[in-house]
């Protein structure tokens, strides 16, 4: 009963120090700045003096809530975030990539309801509950001039184009049919269905969106669209939600270009697959189950003018 009693006790001093040491580790082991911010250096070395407000950062940043799960994270895209260098601190966010120097990686403690603030455009930073502790990383890759960020963009949106392409003339290489060129757009098409049999009509030559459109007299049409990945993943089907899809001409009421657009370029019976680089999709953010910079096969068929 005795030895009994001293292990109960010996096993509660573990747990308390195993407590205390995690508390230590946990909150006491920032630093904290004359405006209260909290931080702590898990790579690399503080500033010695700040850039000036000419300069870009380019980082990877994430987002951790208070139960210690991953809300946010850059880690995993083909690029680095582009920020300007701050010239003042003027939040927890700014003051600590001032802190910074490039090659380190800062972390910051920071209330729910502060990061809320900050975040409001991302879903699971609203869902957290107010009155807790996140933390925010910034993993500072470099630090560039204003000249040196201009010629880093330069080459990576060529770089980016090449790949893109590259892509879509793989996609079509996988195909028998003649495919035209818009060298302007750089986007590619051919038609699957042609009821109308205009061989050698508009449809069939290349640069269609430099003409004006087929629809030009139409404020609106509805279409049917299949909008799919390269890689066959299915984004939209018209037809499995048993709806039309309308396209405004004087405005754009979907979230990628290619639907605003495209349909004005499709007459009655016919049928085109396009394949547009990420301009006309969804651009550098990408959405759910859609990475940045996918280009996209949009087919679009059975247009109707409405008005």
């Amino acid at each position: 009963m005795r030895n009994q009693r001293i292990f109960g006790w010996i096993i509660g001093v573990l747990a308390l120090l195993s407590i205390g040491l995690y508390g230590y580790r946990s909150f006491f082991a920032y630093t904290s700045t004359p405006s209260g911010m909290q931080y702590r250096y898990l790579k690399g070395d503080p500033v010695i003096t700040p850039f000036s407000n000419d300069h870009y950062c380019l980082l990877n940043y994430m987002i951790v809530g208070p139960n210690g799960d991953t809300l946010v994270t850059t880690y995993g895209n083909d690029t680095l975030v582009e920020v300007p260098y701050p010239p003042i601190a003027t939040n927890e966010l700014t003051e600590a990539l001032r802190l910074a120097s490039p090659g380190s990686k800062v972390e910051i403690l920071l209330s729910t309801d502060s990061l809320k603030l900050k975040n409001s455009s991302d879903y699971k930073v609203q869902l957290l509950p107010d009155g807790q502790m996140a933390k925010v990383v910034f993993d500072l890759e470099k630090v560039i001039t204003n000249q040196e960020y201009y010629e880093f963009l330069a080459n990576k949106t060529f770089k980016r184009a090449l790949e893109e392409n590259k892509a879509i003339d793989d996609y079509a290489a996988k195909f028998k049919e003649n495919w035209q060129l818009d060298t302007f757009e750089m986007i590619k098409y051919r038609v699957l269905v042609d009821s109308q049999n205009i061989e050698n009509g508009i449809w069939y030559a290349p640069n269609l969106l430099g003409n004006a459109p087929i629809h030009k007299g139409s404020n609106e049409v509805e279409f049917d669209v299949v909008v799919k990945r390269l890689n066959g993943d299915l984004i939209i089907d018209s037809r499995l939600e048993y709806k039309k899809y309308k396209a405004d001409y004087y405005g754009e009421i979907h979230p990628i270009k290619a639907l605003n657009i495209l349909p004005f370029y499709v007459g009655e019976g016919i049928d085109i697959e396009f394949l547009t680089t990420s301009d006309y999709g969804y651009g550098p953010k990408g959405r759910i189950g859609v990475p940045p910079y996918s280009p996209l096969s949009v087919r679009i068929f059975n247009v109707k003018t409405i008005k």
